[in-house]
């Protein structure tokens, strides 16, 4: 329960104090302001009381430091009037207070409030009432705090941000004369501040004093050159060359006339009416957020029902319970991602580039939403590297990018028109869906009933209850009469019945309509102000248009020809369009445009976009599309092409979306080999910002375009780039079908490129049948005489399809043949991604027989792919040289090496791999419970990425680090889930069993069913031979001995197999050999071979105190060794094991 709203404020824009019914309350001692000051910056929120203490007294604290504590917030709250305003909730206390009671948190709304309005008077309104609020310097007196430190120059920050801000209004509003001594005293403050300068220069400008603009642009120049050895930014030499052409663009605007009261209708600004049932619902889960739990919503209904207008109510009310919010909106023509990139660009203009570690493996897959992430030192340095490219994984990466953003404050996440974006926008919306509960995320999409993909994905979260569906119904009779009165500014009652009853008969229920048909009337002068009142001063227009559409069309027709010139034009571009071009293709430039755009944004219908002044959108997408429908298609073709000219021509630069947008245009101007040429552009941008669902989309398009010519180059390109699209999409048919299809029609010198392409796909599908089809096609298309490099990649495919699959003959023999002459090949001409791929194929044939022999081609691989920056080899190389010094020594440093390159480049999948070959290491070495943890985690996450196999790896590890734990109930449960998997028909089986449930057995002094266990992973590893080197042939060989079914001539075939390089498995070879040796009577050689068994398990001590206990009723009942000690030694270590198992928490 809050306190009484507005009773208490708490002020931190100066020095701080409390206001008690609008008296101030000074407040004695520096402990108790910091309190005050940290309970107050987290309104609303839990502060932990070590938190608090740390804030307060940090190094300095005194004894009894919590009952200290606990006496400052008595004082407090008798100051603060009540005993709710600051409440005891563990492990902390929380300030209960109403938002809008602290000053500092005020001032911030208001700024917000400021930056999301068009008008500059507004702009100026909030922005000097949000300075009014700051009275001096912010937390004046508690500066020796670092975090109070911090958060005082955060709130500085934001009274410069506020002071520039106001600047930059008035000057909109034509103020520039009177700003002069204001921006002057500003510059003597600041000196170096370019913001500030590029106020001043245009407000010289345009006070008719060029030569005095120009020299403080120069003054600028020279002061940072001698001072900081820098040029000034791009933004003020773009201001420099603008006066020196005197752009008409710089001009002074006219002084806005004194506004007179409801002169024209408000639209969009109207209370919002007749929604209040859906306004409940979403406040509530507004509330939810604010409290921990996140959620989802969608807002459905058809054009211009109020979905825009219901979504600002609700980010109006979650700024005022203190979420962010983050706003995009989906548009045509389709761009990947679109309406992610705008919402997550918004935040990091705000709140800046975030350090978040836990971003650190997703930051690379982030940077193909948020290109300045390419640009942060650790990327960088990773740069080259090609990382995962899934979209879960990028949706992931979505989901944790907005939960650091928001800054432990809870965010709103606003994704509007999502019936415009593209497919996979709409699966990363999807998985957010099924996230945004687990975190303070409210996620809130809107859409309209078609298309209907966004309303399937709407639909979908209803149906998992995962998400709430608002649809949105018409306005009733009473609720247009409202809402009307509400645009006009007057009461219900004061609105003309001529005019409702147009409304009524005419708007349908929709907002929209009712909005433009006022404006309408307004535009024509039917509806005037006059003597206090609204006036219908002839008759309303009896043609009203019928539809909403129509209606929009027709307001643009009342305005002058060059501004219903610009926006039939910019209609081609979809809602939102470039002046310029827009200007260019209806052939009005200069004072002109500038005038036209005015007019209509006067008329509200158009308005600047906040982040780019050269770039308008229509208030209503519907706008645009009426417009678009109502030209003859040859005028439209005539537009399109002057359009697409002059963005092609001119130096306007690429933007996001370009080529999308020229292809619109080009096909419109009935040119579909420019549209398909700059749709295969597109489509190769969307994959490699792993948008491949929208890649897909582009290129079969662009397909559609030219199949009547498959034989061009064109056509060549675009096959090849669909065939890549439709692999990584894991449609290998459709690859396969296309493939087959452009192999008979493309350019001769292409076939054998083609071929190769579609023998990678098949190859890294797992389809070797496939893959050697492809390769004989590409062999035989190559001719007798191949390209060297094109060779070389047959070779090394061949090699890995050879060493993959299991049915070829002489696999391990063929496999290092092909590798072998590959690598030669690619080392002659200088292909170094070829000599990484052959050495990796090597390195795994050798492995099986000699490890030593596997790292010398593992480093000479890693060698070649750090000197040509090939970041994804040389991950994929230390992770090899990292599982072969864990397989020879159970040594896990170069693993963490290659898992902490992994997740520095974003290859995200990679280093959940490395992870759990890490667990197995540590497994090995007596870190169970650590293994146990970190194996939980990869699951997790791989659940979470849907990544079903590495999810099965991820838990059969966990089954092993439960049975070396002796979680026998574990063990079954973990067990069954696994088998539930399909666990049981995968190779990792044999692991679970004789690497894992074995030593569960013998933990339980139950060495029969462990050598049971045992026969059973080694029958089901004969039947599926492991790729890897197996650890159960040394405790088997072991248990096999103690039971009496083995024997000298047993333990010298596994001494000398391969799985005797690893150590795990030889260290079980010296101890057979002990119970061997003592049964024969040999006691120095039990006694030698039980040494040798100690050295070599030194690293693995569940392994050494197992089998020393298990040996030592041998060795006491035939006289040799120290059994005694072994098994006080072995009792120590497994009590201590059984302790910490107890103590425990098995996920």
């Amino acid at each position: 329960m809050h306190s009484e709203p507005g009773s208490v404020q708490v002020r931190l824009l100066g020095s701080v104090d409390i206001v008690l019914a609008g008296e101030a309350r000074p407040l004695p001692g520096l402990r108790r302001k910091s309190l005050l000051a940290a309970l107050a910056l987290e309104r609303g929120r839990i502060v932990s009381t070590d938190r608090l203490i740390d804030i307060v007294w940090g190094d300095a604290a005194p004894a009894g430091r919590e009952n200290t504590l606990q006496r400052h917030v008595s004082y407090l709250r008798q100051t603060m009037g009540s005993r709710n305003v600051i409440v005891s909730r563990p492990p902390g206390y929380l300030m209960d207070l109403p938002p809008g009671s602290v000053d500092a948190e005020r001032a911030a709304s208001l700024m917000q409030r400021a930056q999301q309005s068009a008008d500059p008077a507004d702009r100026v309104h909030w922005t000097r009432e949000a300075l009014r609020l700051f009275r001096g310097a912010s937390l004046i007196e508690v500066h020796d705090s670092p975090w109070l430190r911090e958060q005082a120059q955060r709130l500085d920050g934001l009274r410069a941000q506020a002071v520039r801000a106001m600047v930059d209004g008035r000057l909109a509003l034509g103020q520039h004369a009177e700003l002069l001594p204001e921006l002057e005293q500003l510059i003597r403050d600041h000196p170096l501040d370019e913001h500030v300068y590029g106020q001043l220069i245009l407000a010289l400008y345009r006070s008719g004093r060029q030569a005095d603009a120009l020299d403080a642009y120069g003054r600028l120049r020279r002061r940072l050159g001698d001072e900081l050895g820098i040029d000034v930014g791009p933004e003020l030499r773009r201001l420099e060359v603008a006066i020196l052409r005197q752009d008409a663009g710089l001009a002074a605007p006219e002084r806005p006339r004194p506004p007179e009261a409801g002169r024209l209708p408000r639209l969009g600004g109207a209370p919002l009416v007749g929604r209040e049932r859906e306004l409940a619902v979403l406040r509530s889960l507004v509330d939810a957020a604010a409290r921990e739990s996140g959620g989802t919503a969608f807002i459905v209904g058809e054009p211009g029902i109020g979905k825009t207008r219901l979504t600002g109510e609700l980010a109006r009310y979650a700024e005022q319970r203190g979420l962010r919010v983050f706003r995009g909106r989906a548009a045509l023509p389709q761009v990947q991602f679109r309406p992610l990139t705008e919402a997550l660009q918004s935040a990091i203009r705000r709140f800046g580039l975030p350090a978040d570690d836990r971003l650190l493996p997703y930051r690379y897959a982030l940077a193909r939403l948020v290109p300045q992430l390419r640009e942060t030192p650790r990327l960088r340095e990773a740069a080259p590297a090609a990382p995962d490219e899934s979209p879960v994984i990028l949706a992931e990466a979505v989901l944790r990018l907005v939960t650091v953003l928001s800054g432990g404050d809870g965010c709103l996440l606003v994704l509007e028109d999502l019936h415009d974006a593209d497919a996979d926008t709409l699966a990363i919306v999807d998985y957010l869906v099924d996230n945004a509960h687990a975190e303070r995320l409210l996620l809130l999409g809107t859409c309209r009933r078609y298309p209907a993909a966004a309303l399937a994905v709407a639909r979908g979260a209803r149906q998992r209850r995962a998400g709430r569906l608002v649809e949105l119904s018409r306005l009733s009779e009473h609720e247009v009469r409202e809402l009307a009165a509400g645009c006009l500014g007057v009461a219900a009652g004061q609105l003309p019945e001529p005019v409702a009853g147009r409304l009524l008969s005419s708007a349908d229920g929709l907002p929209l309509h009712v909005e433009e048909l006022l404006a309408g009337f307004a535009d024509d002068g039917t509806l005037s102000w006059a003597a206090g009142r609204w006036e219908v001063s002839g008759p309303l227009d009896p043609a009203v248009p019928p539809s909403l559409g129509e209606t929009l069309a027709a307001r643009v027709e009342r305005l002058g020809a060059d501004a219903r010139a610009v926006l039939r034009a910019g209609a081609l571009f979809g809602r939102q369009f470039p002046s310029a071009a827009a200007g260019a293709a209806a052939g009005v430039s200069g004072a002109r445009l500038l005038d036209g755009l005015t007019e209509a944004v006067a008329h509200q219908l158009v308005s600047v976009q906040d982040d780019d002044p050269h770039w308008y959108s229509f208030r209503h997408a519907m706008t645009a599309e009426a417009l678009r429908s109502a030209m003859l298609p040859a005028d439209r073709a005539d537009l399109a092409r002057r359009a697409a000219q002059f963005l092609a021509e001119a130096a306007v630069g690429r933007f996001h979306g370009s080529d999308q947008l020229l292809a619109e245009l080009w096909s419109t101007a009935s040119e579909p080999a420019l549209a398909a040429t700059r749709l295969v552009a597109a489509g190769r941008q969307a994959s490699v910002q792993g948008a491949v669902a929208t890649a897909i989309v582009l290129l079969e398009r662009a397909l559609s375009m030219v199949e009547r010519d498959l034989s061009g180059e064109l056509a060549t390109d675009l096959g090849e780039a669909l065939v890549s699209a439709y692999a990584a999409a894991g449609r290998v048919g459709d690859a396969y079908a296309l493939g087959a299809g452009l192999a008979r029609s493309v350019l001769p010198g292409r076939q054998a490129s083609l071929h190769l392409r579609l023998a990678e796909v098949a190859t890294a599908a797992g389809d070797w049948t496939e893959a050697r089809y492809e390769i004989g096609e590409a062999r035989l298309h190559a001719g007798p005489a191949p390209a060297r490099a094109v060779a070389a990649r047959l070779d090394a495919i061949e090699a890995q399809v050879a060493i993959c699959d299991a049915t070829t003959p002489d696999r391990l023999g063929r496999a290092r043949r092909l590798a072998g002459r590959a690598l030669r090949a690619a080392v002659e001409i200088g292909r170094p991604e070829t000599s990484c791929s052959a050495l990796d194929t090597l390195g795994r044939c050798a492995r099986l027989h000699d490890l030593a022999e596997a790292d010398v081609l593992y480093e000479r691989g890693l060698t070649i792919a750090t000197a040509h920056n090939l970041i994804g080899w040389r991950i994929n190389f230390l992770y090899q040289l990292g599982t072969d010094e864990g397989i020879r020594d159970g040594d896990p440093r170069r693993l963490v090496e290659a898992l902490s390159v992994a997740r520095q480049a974003g290859t995200v999948v990679t280093a959940l791999d490395i992870e759990l070959e890490l667990s197995v290491v540590r497994l090995c070495r007596g870190e169970a419970a650590a293994a146990a943890d970190s194996a939980a985690r990869c699951e997790r996450d791989a659940a979470r990425l849907r990544l079903d196999h590495i999810r099965l790896e991820a838990l059969g590890v966990r089954i092993m680090a439960a049975a070396h734990q002796g979680q026998r109930a574990v063990v079954a449960e973990l067990l069954d889930a696994f088998r539930a998997r399909g666990g049981e028909q995968d190779d990792l089986a044999s692991a679970v069993h004789g690497f894992g449930v074995v030593f569960c057995h013998l933990l339980h002094s139950d060495t029969g069913r462990a050598l049971a266990e045992a026969d059973l992973a080694a029958e089901q590893e004969g039947r599926r031979p492991a790729a890897y080197v197996s650890y159960l042939h040394g405790p088997r060989l072991f248990l096999a001995v103690l039971a009496g079914r083995a024997g000298d001539a047993e333990c010298a075939r596994v001494a000398s197999s391969a799985q005797a390089q690893a150590r795990w498995n030889r260290q079980f070879v010296p101890l057979a050999g002990a119970l061997l040796a003592g049964r024969g009577g040999r006691r120095a050689d039990a006694e030698a071979a039980v040494a040798e068994f100690l050295v070599l398990s030194r690293p693995y001590p569940l392994a050494r105190h197992l089998g020393l206990r298990l040996v030592a009723p041998e060795a006491a009942a035939d006289g040799w060794g120290e059994p005694p000690a072994w098994q006080r030694a072995a009792d120590s270590y497994l009590r201590g094991l059984a302790s910490a198992t107890e103590h425990s928490c098995p996920a």
